[in-house]
């Protein structure tokens, strides 16, 4: 039972770790975000991963329409 447990905790680690690396791997890729904008993701992701992540997912690379830096970027 206990080598169960260790396993599903490295299965969900890797996980984890896997979800947040693609998160930043898209918001890198992302062309409608400024340089800023990602600079500003990418902390939040690494701040706040899991609640970053989320958001991310849910709502996208522009929350609520929030933008930062240039407005003239869609």
């Amino acid at each position: 039972m206990e080598t169960f447990a260790i396993v599903a905790a490295i299965l969900a680690g890797a996980l984890y770790l896997a979800t947040i690396t693609y998160v930043i791997t898209q918001i890198t890729r992302t062309s409608g975000l400024n340089p800023t904008e990602k600079a500003i993701w990418v902390v939040a992701i690494l701040t706040f991963p899991l609640v970053g992540t989320i958001v991310w997912f849910v709502l996208g690379p522009h929350p609520f329409g929030i933008r930062v830096g240039d407005p003239t970027l869609k």
